[in-house]
């Protein structure tokens, strides 16, 4: 396990049945590149899902269809670029720039994939003003500098990280059909 998730599994214990599995060769032809040691680790043990059903983060393929399926990288990157009207292919500086994650106020993570080393990629925040903010870490050492507050001040909006709680799509949906509010305190 890349010791990131293994820091950030300190933090916020994935539940049982967490993780997704992807198949990173069709991730790979899909997106045109490979993906972070540090996100390929996070998601085979939380999967997609979302922190204090706040903060969501999405995965490069579809694994499902239906109410409170996981959001896919396409469907994050039309809702960051379409907040602002961006179109990445007319804009050269914008153009690889993959959506991993928004938050319930809007914002958006990006990765820029400008780096051919996935694991030297930063994260970007496409706040929901319209500014761009760099921050020099991967994306799993961006959630815990988010959930620690080392990244100060918060760069996603309308989210605290008191108390933080990630649910895997799959056990949201499963809750929900048992007619359990898997977000009780929110």
């Amino acid at each position: 396990m890349h010791p990131s998730v293994a820091r950030l599994a300190a933090i916020v214990p994935p539940h049982p049945g967490a993780g997704d599995a992807i198949d990173w060769a069709e991730a790979r032809c899909k997106w045109g590149t490979h993906f972070p040691a540090d996100y390929r680790d996070f998601v085979s043990v939380y999967g997609g899902g979302s922190i204090n059903n706040s903060f969501f983060i999405g995965l490069p393929l579809e694994v499902a269809q239906g109410p409170r399926s996981p959001l896919t990288f396409e469907e994050l990157n039309d809702d960051g670029y379409g907040l602002l009207d961006l179109a990445p292919e007319e804009d050269p500086a914008l153009r690889g720039w993959i959506s991993w994650a928004a938050d319930c106020s809007a914002s958006h993570a990006f990765w820029d994939t400008s780096d051919p080393d996935p694991d030297k990629w930063s994260t970007l925040v496409l706040e929901r003003g319209g500014d761009w903010v760099d921050y020099d870490c991967g994306m799993v050492d961006f959630l815990i500098g988010f959930l620690t507050k080392e990244i100060s001040p918060q760069p996603m909006g309308m989210f605290s990280p008191e108390r933080p709680t990630f649910l895997n799509w799959r056990e949201v949906r499963r809750l929900k059909a048992e007619g359990i509010d898997p977000w009780p305190y929110i």
